[in-house]
């Protein structure tokens, strides 16, 4: 009986990380400062982070589920867990739309200092 081999990457999962390469290279053209600005930062992107990871059912291609990031604020904010969960750089995968506002808010604290953040904005 002959076996075949297993692809190491799906079809399906291929597609999805040739739109995910392109997606990468928009958002860090676009997006030209590190979003997080977190004490140590660089300034420049060089990462795409996603706020509901892939794990957590969040899109790799969404481009409200991510955040251009300096290699530093990246690696932070990935040691941190709750720090960044706190800050709203991350969110549950139970999280609600309101929840996601919140982190909105908390995010935008966090780097510009201010709780003037209208729902319009986000």
């Amino acid at each position: 009986m002959k076996r075949s081999r297993i692809n190491p990457v799906s079809k399906k999962r291929q597609t999805l990380n040739i739109a995910r390469r392109a997606f990468v290279k928009r958002i860090l053209d676009e997006r030209m400062v590190c979003e997080a600005r977190i004490l140590g930062c660089t300034f420049a992107p060089t990462d795409v982070h996603e706020i509901m990871t892939r794990a957590r059912g969040g899109s790799i291609i969404d481009d409200d589920n991510v955040l251009a990031l300096c290699r530093s604020c990246h690696n932070f904010i990935t040691t941190e867990p709750e720090w960044a969960l706190e800050t709203g750089f991350v969110v549950h995968s139970w999280a609600t739309p309101a929840d996601l506002r919140a982190a909105y808010r908390a995010r935008m604290t966090f780097v510009f200092g201010s709780e003037d953040v209208s729902d319009d904005q986000w």
